[in-house]
């Protein structure tokens, strides 16, 4: 994976968050082990494939939820993945706020089409 670090437009750090991930035909829950704001590394519950875009929703610690709509999968080894967002994807980050989520009338699921 040494080559993946060579192409990596930042250095992640590593953190801990839990994360769910979703392509619309499955729903699986991980923890991610790095991040930036180009990509990361997710252990995840779900196998996934190269290629494959997921929508993430990443839930750190004593901040809002983030929601990102497109993330696509460039290495898969076991459970862990790396996903990279271009500066396309960045557009379709963001938070989740109180009263987004007041609006909405019943359960929401952030996860499904």
């Amino acid at each position: 994976m040494s080559d993946q670090t060579e192409k990596r437009r930042n250095v992640r750090t590593p953190v801990a968050h839990a994360v769910y991930y979703s392509d619309g035909t499955f729903h699986a829950s991980g923890i991610t082990k790095d991040l930036t704001s180009s990509g990361g590394c997710l252990r995840g519950s779900h196998l996934v494939i190269v290629g494959m875009e997921l929508f993430v929703l990443l839930i750190p610690r004593n901040q809002k939820a983030l929601l990102v709509k497109k993330a696509t999968v460039r290495w898969v080894a076991d459970s862990e993945f790396g996903l990279e967002l271009s500066e396309v994807d960045c557009g379709h980050v963001g938070e989740l706020t109180d009263e987004e989520l007041a609006r909405q009338n019943g359960p929401v699921s952030l996860l499904t089409n």
